[in-house]
């Protein structure tokens, strides 16, 4: 069985420190309010990237979450 996953940022969270947008800028953004958000799912070359973008994440806002409609983690 495949596992189906979404990339989800907290916004409740976040605090803004952008480091996610440095491990993975292909798939994060900083909103208007300074807060990051998921911009695109990520494809199967940038999973190491957003894996570094969650470690990296000092408050965890970042966050693998289940979707029957999302995409296959690998």
């Amino acid at each position: 069985m495949t596992v189906r996953k979404r990339l989800w940022v907290d916004p409740r969270l976040c605090e803004g420190h952008a480091l996610c947008l440095e491990s993975a800028p292909e798939v994060f953004d900083l909103s208007d309010d300074d807060v990051a958000e998921c911009v695109k799912q990520p494809s199967d070359d940038l999973w190491d990237q957003v894996s570094a973008a969650i470690d990296a994440c000092p408050r965890g806002a970042i966050s693998l979450i289940d979707d029957p409609k999302g995409q296959p983690v690998p």
